[in-house]
């Protein structure tokens, strides 16, 4: 059981009533973010060099600069480099002058199948709720602006690195 949401009337609309949420089934979650070494190795692996938007600094800096559509692609070819399911499917691809995937086709999510998915917001708040504390979090305050290697500021009382801060996060059901 979690609570997601928010009851203080300063937040946004969509992000009130705080409420309850429970789950029927098992979902596991990465301790961190994707690193930029993690994303190059499995879209390399799928794409070759035709699909390669990762510009990093470090391979064990976690992944900016992708698109929703960047991170589907890559939970698709975690999941065939593990011989696993994919949960996403679709007709076609579209790529800007960057070569970033701004829009899939026909995209269906196949929860059902047992590979690599985005988490639902709720799973993700459920995980970032265990232990929430700032003070190991890549923060405003505390990170001068820049992204720091992942696990390097602490963790959650689950395990989880980063969950309050260091770059976004993409969730499945994405709401912008």
């Amino acid at each position: 059981r979690s609570h997601v949401g928010t009851n203080d009337l300063s937040a946004k609309i969509n992000e009130r009533p705080q409420m309850e949420t429970s789950f029927s089934y098992d979902f596991s979650l990465e301790k961190h973010e994707t690193t930029c070494g993690d994303f190059k190795k499995v879209m390399e692996e799928e794409y070759g060099d035709k699909f390669f938007p990762a510009k990093c600094d470090n391979d064990s800096l976690p992944i900016t600069n992708v698109t929703y559509y960047d991170a589907i692609l890559y939970a698709n070819a975690r999941s065939k480099a593990s011989h696993l399911d994919t949960v996403y499917s679709y007709q076609g691809k579209n790529f800007n002058s960057n070569n970033h995937c701004i829009n899939l086709e026909g995209l269906n999510f196949l929860p059902e199948e047992n590979g690599f998915r985005l988490p639902l917001e709720a799973e993700w708040m459920l995980s970032a709720a265990q232990g929430w504390n700032t003070k190991n979090s890549w923060i405003a305050d505390n990170s001068k602006g820049q992204v720091h290697k992942v696990c390097q500021n602490g963790q959650n009382t689950a395990g989880f690195c980063d969950f309050e801060g260091n770059v976004m996060e993409w969730v499945n059901d994405w709401l912008g």
